[in-house]
């Protein structure tokens, strides 16, 4: 056997190992691609179960609580018509409420809520939109959200709620 024949035999030998290296390496990739899309649903089913959480706290609250649904009625119609302390809770609901819904703009945002979960509270956001309670409390405290929820509740509110 001659030194070329060692050589070609050699060269054999390496593109085997490359092809099976390769086919290796395109398995690992696929199983890789497998294990990211499953962390990617775990991570949207966590979203959509932490946001629903958020939601039903703060609407459980005022389910639970007559006073609190007083509260929420008369400071979402008339705030000026609420005893400061009143207005105080009245704040506070709207606040757990909006952080909520803001909660989802976020994690749809990020691509770990589906779309269509944050669409369906844009009905429920432009609901409390336009009550003169909200416009109360957005003129006070809208700078207490991020931008991009800004723009959303000026999108409604140029939409005619």
């Amino acid at each position: 056997m001659s030194w070329q024949d060692l050589g070609s035999i050699g060269e054999l030998i390496s593109a085997v190992a490359v092809f099976i290296s390769l086919v290796y390496l395109a398995f690992q990739i696929r199983q890789n691609t497998r294990q990211i899309d499953e962390n990617t649903r775990t991570a949207q089913a966590a979203a959509f179960d932490s946001s629903i959480t958020h939601t039903f706290v703060a609407r459980q609250t005022i389910i639970e609580n007559e006073d609190a649904a007083r509260i929420y009625l008369q400071g979402s119609n008339d705030p000026e018509s609420l005893s400061e302390a009143d207005l105080l809770r009245y704040r506070l609901i709207i606040h757990n409420i909006l952080w909520s819904i803001w909660n989802m703009q976020s994690q749809a945002q990020v691509g770990e809520l589906a779309a269509e979960t944050w669409s369906a509270q844009l009905t429920t956001l432009r609901r409390i939109a336009s009550t003169k309670g909200f416009q109360w409390f957005w003129a006070e405290y809208a700078q207490e959200f991020g931008a991009s929820f800004q723009r959303v509740v000026a999108e409604l509110e140029g939409s005619g709620s």
